[in-house]
């Protein structure tokens, strides 16, 4: 029986369920909405700060976190548009005094790969010691001198936080103006965005979300993070920008639309839209139900059954997380904000929204395959990143990972490796990771493996992690 079988079907009383699932997956507040038909639904419950106990209604903003990556393209995009950027172009060409670890790289680097994640530069630099004071975006780039290089330039997706505020930089650059200011002229006024904030001292304006996060490892306990947000050199990538479901949807409507907004102005021109929904690159195969894609900022999912696409972006903020999907074909969208991180709420409901909008069985199968223990000892051993270290270990003829949380106020995750493919021999092998609850909770793939089969890259779902020597 699935989750929309148990629980009110989002499509006959959107508030129904928003009020089931703040019960049901224990966040503070959800704010929701669905475009399909051409009819907005919207709904939302719960409470936007624990500490005032202030309810949550469909005009309350939140953090949209990541989200934010696709409209920062969108920005890079509208130069491109008139002819000032051109994605090919390596970013030094526009930031002259861009630079990484890695000099060869530093100037290999093109727009288009900031945009698509394969730049290959260390991606998840949070500096909490930047002040308030002076472009900190600029401040920002400069301090990404050091970032090492994770695989050769464009050669492997490998999810990038740094490489958005670098193209936030360009924007500025090339525009003339603040990213915050862009962001106002160029995505949320055109697109009547009235519910919308870039900056957060802007917030005041606004019924206001407040993120929560565990208290230490007790999970079943929310508390407010000491910070608000995290960094303004980050904005670009999503640390700052809030708004409600509602604006979200107008923005996925101008996707949808071909690049026109509600008065039916030209914002972005058909030929850009649809290149930010091509392929750009495959990722390593986690699922069987679906195969994923990079665009050009947009997440790309391609569902076997119903051969159904989707397009989309997730978030994550200080306190939130957030999932906006798009399904082209069918004119439809929906935006879903929490203000908990809690990720298997956000992957549940997401799963919820999209089995309800495109009738699809979203559940994925039980491994069913083994992997002989001499290729389980070559998986062992430590990888790691800026965001993660993750620790895999053979117990008998089980694969183990403790994962190691370095940005994501998560506590450490134990889980249990189950074989889930075998893919080509130069990608290596795809597991599900299972908690102590016996809940599927994220994939793993092994990737690259040397002369000896001993992968050097594990590929979460996102990041990759390489090996440790």
């Amino acid at each position: 029986m699935s989750v929309t079988d148990q629980f009110a079907n989002p499509l006959d009383s959107l508030q129904t369920f928003a009020d089931q699932a703040i019960v049901k997956h224990n966040i503070p507040a959800i704010s929701v909405a669905i475009w399909k038909d051409g009819v907005l639904t919207k709904a939302a419950a719960g409470c936007l700060n624990l500490n005032t106990d202030v309810e949550a209604t469909a005009d309350s903003i939140f953090h949209i976190g990541s989200i934010t990556k696709v409209m920062t393209t969108c920005l890079v995009m509208q130069l491109v548009d008139e002819g000032k950027v051109n994605l090919d172009k390596p970013v030094v060409h526009y930031l002259r005094d861009f630079m990484i670890a890695d000099k060869e790289a530093t100037q290999a680097i093109t727009v288009r790969q900031l945009l698509n994640h394969t730049n290959g530069m260390a991606g998840d630099f949070f500096p909490n010691d930047e002040g308030h004071q002076g472009n900190l975006i600029a401040r920002y780039v400069d301090r990404c001198s050091f970032l090492p290089l994770m695989h050769p330039v464009g050669e492997m997706y490998s999810y990038s936080n740094a490489a958005f505020s670098v193209a936030g930089r360009l924007v500025e650059v090339v525009r003339g103006i603040s990213w915050f200011q862009a962001m106002k002229e160029y995505i949320y006024q055109p697109l009547g965005m009235a519910h919308s904030i870039a900056d957060p001292r802007d917030m005041i304006r606004y019924r206001t979300a407040m993120g929560h996060v565990y208290d230490g490892e007790n999970t079943d306990r929310w508390v407010l993070p000491k910070q608000a947000h995290l960094s303004m050199g980050l904005a670009p990538v999503g640390t700052t920008p809030a708004m409600t479901a509602e604006d979200l949807l107008r923005f996925a409507g101008a996707h949808l639309g071909g690049g026109v907004n509600l008065q039916g102005q030209s914002w972005l021109s058909p030929e850009l839209v649809k290149q930010m929904q091509i392929s750009q690159m495959e990722l390593p195969k986690l699922s069987q139900l679906f195969s994923r894609h990079i665009g050009l900022g947009w997440s790309l999912g391609h569902y076997h059954t119903g051969n159904i696409k989707t397009v989309g972006h997730g978030g994550g903020a200080r306190g939130f997380l957030s999932m906006l999907q798009m399904i082209p074909e069918q004119n439809t969208a929906f935006a879903i904000l929490t203000n908990g991180v809690r990720p298997s709420a956000i992957l549940g409901l997401t799963g919820d929204l999209l089995s309800a909008v495109t009738g699809l069985d979203l559940q994925e199968p039980e491994p069913a395959t083994s992997v002989p223990f001499s290729e389980l000892e070559k998986i062992t051993g430590a990888y790691d990143c800026m965001d993660t270290l993750i620790k895999v270990t053979s117990n008998g003829d089980k694969l183990m990972a403790n994962i190691f949380y370095k940005q994501n106020p998560l506590p450490p995750l134990d889980v249990e490796l189950r074989h889930v493919q075998a893919l080509d021999h130069d990608e290596g092998l795809s597991f599900a990771a299972y908690n102590s609850s016996g809940q599927r909770c994220l994939e793993m793939a092994f990737l690259k493996p040397d002369k000896s089969g001993i992968p050097q890259y594990v590929f979460n779902g996102g990041r990759l992690n390489s090996r440790m020597s």
